[in-house]
């Protein structure tokens, strides 16, 4: 199972050592994650260096969010297989649902595919959304979690945004966990405090997923 996090940009990133996200409870994964972060002299944003857990490579996605056609997309495609790509560098892009499939079955394996959200659970009547099961199917490796504009556009808390993160990991699906502070929440200097609370919510489902008993 495979989780990386994205972040605030008030952070400056992630030195190359992760923490270890399978074999810890959820306090000490807290601490060693904090023992990770780097805050910035400055109060400037700045931009987020992610290191994949595990892998000693820096992660690079790109999420193209509600936008593109058939026809922009296969050019994009076209223009990702002939790039250049350092080899210690992990690629992700994140396509619409309705242009995944198109995706996978063209972009090189050197680059892996992400879905922007999944259901909480199996499959079933579920109006509009989307399986685990379905994206591991049409061969997506990862999915993101926890996104800025799900979280305060579509309106999901931190409890039912780590259940969808255990759920997914148990099923072998790679998670892209989000965790950030709105723009008020910074200017007050609460920028800590809401992405350690989001955090701990990822933490504490993937905590209840290690010793095999349901996630409820």
């Amino acid at each position: 199972m495979s989780m990386v996090s994205t972040y605030c940009p008030h952070f400056s990133g992630l030195r190359r050592s992760s923490p270890n996200l399978h074999n810890a409870p959820s306090q000490s994964f807290l601490q060693h994650f904090g023992s990770q972060l780097r805050l910035p002299s400055s109060p400037k944003p700045c931009r987020a260096v992610i290191a994949m857990s595990g892998s000693g490579k820096f992660f690079v996605g790109g999420n193209w969010k509600c936008n593109g056609t058939k026809d922009s997309i296969t050019k994009l495609v076209s223009d990702l297989n002939s790039a250049k790509l350092e080899s210690d560098v992990d690629v992700v892009v994140a396509p619409p649902f309705v242009y995944l499939d198109q995706v996978t079955s063209s972009l090189t394996d050197r680059i892996e595919v992400s879905a922007q959200n999944s259901w909480i659970g199996k499959g079933g009547a579920f109006t509009g959304e989307i399986s685990v099961e379905q994206l591991k199917d049409i061969g997506c490796k990862w999915v993101i979690l926890g996104h800025s504009e799900r979280r305060h556009v579509i309106g999901e808390d931190d409890q039912f945004i780590g259940k969808k993160a255990a759920f997914a990991l148990n099923e072998g699906l790679g998670v892209i966990a989000c965790i950030g502070e709105l723009l008020e929440e910074r200017e007050a200097g609460k920028t800590f405090d809401v992405c350690f609370q989001q955090l701990k919510a990822f933490a504490g489902y993937l905590a209840k997923t290690e010793d095999g008993s349901a996630v409820t």
